[in-house]
């Protein structure tokens, strides 16, 4: 199966015969067995013919538009996958405050647990004592995350985490790509570009698994419901932003294969050009798609990824809390 990346403006995408074809300029530079496409995502200004659309919707193929900057915009899906009982129970579980706060206290412990892996691996390679300080920090704060009365409480102590990781992971980077802490909306230096880059493939990734269940992606158990946030994907992305983008990012940069020349840094921010975009999605596909050994045996992250979604389900169907186990790394 095939993911196909559209990243050059002007491009466009259609159907010919089975095949998907691609090309610039009215030169068609590559094409693909429709039935062998599992996802297309277009960055910037791409022309999608409706015909193709027709077919992708009708085989469940999800379509997701970023911009050029790596800013979500949306994705097309097919609706027959939704699941009206499925989702009325979400709604019933709101009213529940129990269960889905139980499940909030798991998912934001496995997150501080694989940042703190992130960190205990890059430790061995630093200066002696230089994590120390942040590491001991971290493990401090997890220790009360179970002790929290209420999702506000919670999440107060989730931002402090992750401010405090940032900072540690800005001072393992080489120089050239050192930063301070995160940004975004626009990011502000290289690193968080490559981060936010990251974070908007894997949001894509975990919203077309969590429609494919026949969730509803906007009630979630941990983000608060808000017009226009799809607060579930946020809430089951959180356990996936260490060990699939952050170390993804942190092995770009410390062996080489990006440097300062595949970004533009301008007024509104800084922002992956072309060639760094190429190279970025080309390393995030390739992880995506590799073994782990973390959930029940060995799967690629993307399978893994759908399991977990599954899980979740399960989850929900049985009002049992201990059915989803969040991924940990080690």
């Amino acid at each position: 199966m095939t993911s196909l990346y559209v990243t050059e403006g002007g491009a466009f995408i259609r159907r010919i015969g089975g095949h998907v074809s691609i090309g610039r300029n009215n030169e068609v530079l590559m094409e693909v067995p429709l039935e062998k496409v599992e996802d297309v995502t277009v960055v910037d200004h791409v022309q999608i013919s409706s015909n193709l659309l027709t077919d992708l919707i009708q085989r469940g193929i999800p379509i997701t538009w970023l911009s050029g900057k790596g800013q979500y915009f949306g994705t097309l899906v097919n609706t027959q996958q939704v699941d009206i009982f499925k989702q009325q129970k979400q709604f019933e579980l709101l009213l529940n405050g129990s269960f889905y706060f139980e499940l909030a206290k798991k998912v934001i412990a496995a997150k501080t647990h694989n940042q703190l892996t992130i960190l205990r691996r890059y430790q061995r390679n630093v200066a002696e004592g230089l994590l120390e300080s942040q590491i001991h920090n971290i493990v401090t704060l997890r220790g009360r995350i179970f002790r929290t009365e209420n999702v506000q409480e919670l999440m107060g102590y989730e931002g402090i985490i992750s401010r405090v990781y940032f900072d540690a992971l800005g001072q393992i980077v080489p120089e050239e790509f050192a930063f301070s802490k995160r940004t975004k909306h626009p990011p502000r230096d290289p690193f968080n570009s490559m981060l936010s880059m990251g974070y908007s493939m894997l949001f894509n990734e975990i919203l077309s698994s969590v429609v494919g269940q026949g969730l509803h992606p906007y009630v979630g158990f941990c983000h608060a419901l808000a017009k226009g946030h799809p607060a579930l994907v946020s809430d089951l992305i959180e356990e996936w932003r260490a060990p699939l983008v952050d170390s993804l990012v942190l092995s770009l940069v410390r062996k080489h294969m990006v440097n300062l020349d595949c970004f533009d840094t301008i007024e509104e921010g800084c922002f992956l050009n072309a060639e760094g975009r190429k190279i970025f999605l080309q390393a995030y596909h390739k992880k995506l798609c590799s073994n782990n050994q973390y959930i029940e045996g060995a799967h690629s992250y993307r399978e893994s990824i759908a399991q977990q979604c599954r899980a979740y389900a399960a989850a929900l169907k049985n009002e049992d809390f201990a059915l989803y186990k969040p991924l940990e790394i080690f």
